[in-house]
């Protein structure tokens, strides 16, 4: 029988304005976004959907991450 494989994270594309913004944050904003974006990868349904948009509001109490993703 063959292992069982963890379920594929969802995709994260950064864009163009998006990279200038991260050459400003701070080494404790960067953990923070990096800890958002790979949460969010693993469950991109977290989060509360922000009526018409494509968008779900998402926040960490533990480190006061929140994003907002599509």
């Amino acid at each position: 029988m063959a292992p069982e494989h963890a379920p594929r994270r969802s995709r994260v594309i950064t864009v163009e304005p998006a990279l200038t913004q991260l050459t400003k944050l701070t080494a404790s904003e960067t953990h923070r976004l990096d800890r958002a974006i790979v949460t969010i990868s693993v469950n991109p349904e977290l989060g509360t959907e922000i009526p018409g948009t494509l968008l779900r509001d998402y926040a960490d109490e533990i480190d006061g991450a929140g994003s907002s993703t599509s």
